[in-house]
């Protein structure tokens, strides 16, 4: 009996996370557009009330930096500063962590059998803490670069790049086409 009972409940644990982890639900329509929202900017600028909330593309190139505020040619300073601790986030991280952690430490009772009862709380904590943890900071960064345009007038461009993957591009493109590290102030 228990050779039939083990494999069927570990099937009947995959079953829904399957369906969840669909990223098309049933009954929704597939369009081209919502196929292609991945492409979308990934930047944010700041709008006429101080917060960053307007949609911008920013270019680092050879010839400087392009963006709303103009295109500097003469990089003088950039830095980058990261997000307030958000506890909204915090929250739905631990619930998402904890989440995972139980389905990870129920399914670990199948593998250590009676040391479920110290592994199981152990493997639903360190979920629900890193799942915190990961969502009250985020990945995105705010950007500020200062420098001059072709002019010699001084601007200062500041946006805020969402994901990790385009703060370490936008942090390497700097790096390479200024030849000024984060901070570094050019003379």
């Amino acid at each position: 009996m228990k050779k039939i009972f083990v494999p069927l409940m570990a099937a009947a644990m995959l079953v829904p996370s399957m369906t969840l982890a669909s990223s098309i639900r049933p009954g929704s329509r597939v369009t081209h557009d919502s196929l292609n929202s991945g492409r979308r900017s990934k930047s944010l600028c700041l709008n006429e009330k101080e917060k960053f909330v307007e949609r911008c593309e920013v270019t680092i190139d050879e010839t400087g930096v392009k963006g709303p505020a103009g295109h500097i040619t003469n990089v003088v300073q950039w830095t980058k500063d990261q997000k307030e601790f958000s506890y909204g986030g915090a929250a739905a991280g631990a619930i998402a962590g904890g989440g995972v952690g139980m389905a990870a430490g129920l399914g670990s009772c199948m593998i250590v059998g009676p040391l479920c009862l110290f592994t199981a709380p152990a493997i639903m904590t360190g979920g629900m803490t890193g799942g915190a943890g990961l969502g009250g900071t985020g990945t995105g960064k705010y950007f500020t670069i200062v420098g001059d345009d072709a002019e010699g007038n001084r601007l200062i461009q500041e946006v805020y790049f969402r994901t990790g993957k385009a703060v370490r591009k936008a942090s390497r493109d700097l790096l390479t086409t200024t030849g000024l590290a984060e901070g570094e102030v050019r003379k």
